[in-house]
Parts: structure tokens; sequence; C-alpha cells
């Protein structure tokens, strides 16, 4: 069944680390954008202002008076000039940076750590090919007349021009000796565009093209190119990292070579073999299956704060700390969940126990303990040998030369769907569907579908996920009805689907005494989707199609409208005349049921 599944669309299998730890939320600094306060001597191109609007076919922005936005209202006689860029107060080394990000049409700028390292900031919603010139880029070095060094992002995750796009970023500042020389390069820990991991792991030599400066420091503020073109800053949020420094001590360890469940269990029976060991290691088991490893010891913490632990292993386990559960006991397996709990401890000594019992033959065999706290990165209180080398593999669909259909299940604003289906086209722009309500649950592009919960082990939980980083939509039925609270139209019939010859689906619908089509389609070679309804039958004069819902809608050109918070674009004919009305405490695009309405999802 496997074997004839994977035949039966292109796929690709590539190795993976763990991914599902939770997070302990950064203690977050924010750039006050109530004026330029937070910066040093702005020039007279950086304003603040209120409110922003773009649209993906213009190369302005247009601004409102206010608070909250810093904007670079860019002109070309100012373009290369020096003195336009603009400075924090602060100075950083280490550093965790999120903020949202518009372009407009064209536009280039750029976000330099310590002034010398640039984030390449540019309009790359068209591009195929990404460079280290493009949106998320790390820039190229500069020698003479030529580029050197340079890293491109790992994909395009670009949205449209006037669209706000969220940045992360994690810095890491070079380091130096006593005497002052370097010893080891500055580094990107990752870089991330609109959910899309960009990069991770990239060190940089030297100052990249048009930095502030050619020598490296310690520290150093964070500057805003402001001589390239239009863009716009809103939600400045940063924190300094820290370098935590945990040690564990005194450990000892029991292992029973028997299906023992909990340590309760081993205290009446001998172990198979017991002793000290100077780190966590799972190798201490002398079988890869039927076994109780239980590791008792102390950890010195630095200082007072709250501290996240995050495991994986296979089979039952827990750790407690001081005699508290963090993690309670729970079954997982290596390549499934990561199992986490946090705890508030006190700088000093504190006694831990952990355990792990493995009977499942199939799992892989490993521990691994990491220990985080707020504004620091995970360190690994196990050791390396303590897990497996090979993991787990992940399951992908592509799309190469024609689209792909996926049913699954998936989850879609907290709530697994069962009746979902996928579509992946080669315009790299794929979608989501809930068959039960004719209903776009999100749009993405790039890379189609991860299907690894479908097939790897015994499929659990049956959930498909994008790979790319999704537009989460409202994922209601287009049939409006004001009166109906619960946002669920009953009575609408599936009728299942017939493919183009493109192998697009048409999806099919019956309503009172009305039938429905349903076609999605690639918009301008990827830029987005083509929407088509149609309606026949009796009663259509008093149906209204919905095709938006959003806490807001802003028209912004004729035709175009900006669908929550400038999130993405729905476009109609300039000749149709969409009504907007509120409805569940949110803004609702309409248009009267007709033999066809056709409009563009743009993103």
């Amino acid at each position: 069944m496997f074997a004839k599944i994977i035949c039966s669309f292109t796929f690709c299998i590539l190795l993976i680390s763990n991914i599902n730890a939770q997070k302990l939320t950064s203690r977050l600094n924010d750039i006050q954008l109530d004026n330029l306060e937070g910066f040093k001597s702005a020039s007279e191109n950086w304003e603040i202002v209120g409110d922003i609007q773009g649209k993906y076919d213009s190369e302005s922005l247009n601004p409102s008076k206010g608070s909250g936005i810093l904007y670079n209202n860019f002109k070309k006689e100012i373009q290369f000039k020096e003195g336009r860029n603009l400075f924090t107060k602060f100075n950083h080394g280490d550093i965790y940076l999120e903020l949202d990000i518009m372009v407009a049409e064209g536009s280039n700028a750029g976000i330099y750590f310590q002034s010398r390292y640039e984030v390449q900031i540019l309009d790359s919603w068209n591009s195929k090919a990404p460079t280290s010139s493009d949106m998320g880029g790390i820039y190229e070095r500069w020698s003479g007349d030529k580029g050197f060094e340079g890293n491109a992002p790992l994909k395009n995750a670009s949205l449209a021009p006037g669209l706000w796009q969220h940045m992360e970023i994690s810095f890491q500042a070079p380091k130096f000796d006593a005497a002052g020389k370097k010893i080891m390069n500055a580094k990107f820990n990752f870089i991330k565009l609109n959910g899309a991991i960009l990069h991770e792991n990239i060190f940089v030599t030297g100052p990249t093209r048009s930095s502030a400066a050619e020598d490296e420091k310690l520290l150093a503020p964070i500057m805003f190119q402001g001589d390239h073109g239009v863009v716009a800053f809103k939600n400045i949020h940063y924190a300094f990292l820290e370098n935590l420094n945990v040690t564990t001590s005194e450990i000892n360890y029991k292992y029973h070579e028997r299906n023992i469940k909990t340590p309760a269990e081993a205290i009446k029976i001998k172990p198979t073999a017991e002793g000290k060991t100077k780190s966590i290691n799972a190798r201490l088991a002398a079988v890869e299956d039927g076994f109780l490893l239980q590791f008792e010891g102390l950890m010195t913490i630095p200082s007072s704060d709250t501290y996240l632990f995050t495991s994986s292993y296979s089979g039952d386990g827990s750790l407690e700390i001081d005699g508290k559960s963090v993690i309670k006991p729970t079954w997982t397996w290596i390549g499934g969940e990561t199992v986490s709990g946090s705890i508030h401890l006190e700088k000093g000594e504190h006694h831990f126990n952990l355990w792990v019992n493995k009977n499942d033959g199939w799992a892989q065999n490993g521990l691994s303990l990491f220990i985080e706290k707020a504004n620091s990165k995970a360190i690994p209180l196990h050791s390396p040998s303590s897990m497996p080398e090979v993991t787990p593999a992940l399951i992908t669909v592509k799309t190469e030369k024609e689209p792909e259909i996926i049913r699954s299940f998936m989850i879609h604003k907290n709530k697994k769907l069962t009746h979902v289906i996928s579509v992946g086209d080669p315009a790299q722009v794929n979608y989501s569907y809930n068959l039960l309500q004719g209903a776009l649950l999100q749009v993405w592009k790039t890379d189609f579908l991860n299907v690894t919960n479908m097939w790897y082990e015994r499929g659990e939980p049956q959930t498909a996920i994008p790979m790319g980083s999704p537009i989460v939509l409202a994922g209601n039925c287009p049939i409006y009805d004001k009166a109906n609270a619960i946002d669920s139209i009953s009575g609408y019939q599936y009728k299942g689907y017939t493919l183009t010859e493109r192998r697009l689906p048409i999806f099919s619908y019956a309503y009172k005494e009305m039938f429905i089509k349903d076609m999605i389609s690639p918009f301008e070679q990827g830029r987005g989707f083509n929407r088509t309804i149609s309606v026949t039958g009796k009663g259509i004069e008093d149906e209204v199609i919905r095709i938006a819902q959003a806490k807001t809608i802003a028209p912004v050109g004729k035709g175009l409208y900006a669908i929550d918070n400038q999130s993405y674009y729905i476009q109609v004919s300039p000749d149709l005349i969409p009504k907007i009305e509120t409805y569940n405490n949110q803004q609702v695009l309409l248009l009267p049921a007709s033999n066809e309405i056709t409009y563009q999802i743009i993103w």
C-alpha cells in the first residue's frame, strides 16, 4: 500500500531533526515608533506615520498622519547619497530581531546588523531563482569592483509589494580574544521570512557591501538603509541574547533490562547495571528495547529564572526537578513530537530525576534533554552520542510537470478538519480546500505539501502540512447568510469534482435548487489564484457570494482590496462594486450570485 501510494505522486525524502519543541516567549524590547527618539540623528527622509497603503503594481506607498510606523520617504535625488541611513541608539552583540516590513514595487533597502552585516530588503515577489540580493538574502562582501561570498535564501518567501511581511533574525556577533583578535566570525543563526526558514547557521567573514564601517566590533547599532528605496517598518522588537551556562554533576544511573514501566516499580528490583556517569547517555542501555533507564544527579543553574526543558526519546519518560514534575510521564518516539515542561529555578544546585522506559521495538533508541530560558539558546544536557545518527525522514509531495491533488486531514485555525483536499500547481502556487463547505482554507507559494504525518510509522495524526508560508483564510462557505451566527452553511452538498485538461479540479455543489461550480487556477504565472464561482438554478437572485472575510477590508485602488491588515489582496473587475459589511465582528466582501463571478487572490 505504501509503495503504491508513493508511486502515484512525485515525492521527496529529506533528513530532518526534531522540529516540534515548544519555545519560551522571548522577553522583547520595543523600538517605540511614536517618534524618532530611538534613533540617532534621523535624516529628513525618515518619518513616523500612522498608516500606510500600497498596491502590488505601484512604486510608491501612501502614508497617513499618526504614529506606529517607521517610513523611509525615499526620493530619487537622495539615491546613493551619504547620511540617509538610520541608526539605533542602542548597540548590540548577539541579538534577536523581529519586525514587519512593507516595500513598494521595485523597492530596495537593507537591515545592517552592527551596521556591517546586511540582510537584504527587496521587492522579490516575482523572483524564480533568488540570489543573495533578493529579499532575505545575506548580501555579498565587496572587493574592488567584484562581489564575493553572499548567501541566497533557501526559497523565495516574499509577498507582493504593498503587503506587510514578517521577518525574524537571530544574529551572533563576532568574538574576540583578550588581545582584540577575532576568534570567531559573525553568524546569522537563522533568518525567517513570513514563517519560512531562509538561512540557518551562516557565518559572515566580514562586513558586507555598503556597510557603515569596515572594521568589526563586539557592539554596534543596527542600521536601516535609507538611500536605496521606499520602505516601511512596524512592530520592531528585539532581545539581547544570553549565553546559558548550565552544568550537571554527580550523575548516577540505574539500568533495568526488563519491562519495568516506572522507577517506582523498579525500587524493589535489583538493576541490571548501575553506577556513576559523566553525562546523560542512552547508550548505557545495552539493548535496543525492553528496558528502563534512570538518571539522578545535580544541575547548577546560573541565575534565578524560568527554564524550559525539552526531551526526545522513544517510549514513556518523565523529568522531575527537586521532586516537582517538569515533564509529566508521556509516551512519544524519536521522530514524533518532543515533550517539554517549564519550571522556575533559583540560582544554585538542583536535584533532577530523568527516566525513560522503552518497550516499542519499531522505534529508535535515544534520549535528549535540552534546557533554555527566555533570550537564550537551548543547550544540551545529554551526550552527543545519546541520540541516533540517522533521523526520521520527511515525506513531501512536489509539483513538477502537472498539478498534484492530495486528500488529507488538516489543522485550520486550531481545528482538525477531515475532508480537506490540497492542490499544488507547477506554477508554485498551492491551496487547501474544505470539501464540506466549498471553502478555501489557505494559499501558499513555493514547495507543496509535507505528508509525513500521513505515512510515517502508523500515519498519526494523518495531517498534511503546507511546505511554504500559508496565508490563512477565513475558511468558510462562499454562500453568505448573515442570519447564520455559526458561519456554517447546512445543506451545501458536495457532488465531487471533474478535471480540466490541465488536471485542475472544478468542484461541484448543490444548494437548495441551485448548482454551484468552483474553479481555482493560477493567476499570471504564480502571482496568486483566479477563482471562478458559477451559480445556476432557481433562487440565485436571493443569494450573495462571500469573496473575503477578515478583521479589516480596505479598498486601495480600482477593484483592489487589501485584506486582514494588508496580509493579501482581493482583486475584482473595476466594473464590479462589492459590498463591505460587518459579520461576526469581522468584515465581509460580497457580490451578488451570478452565472460567473471571477476574482483574484494575490499575495
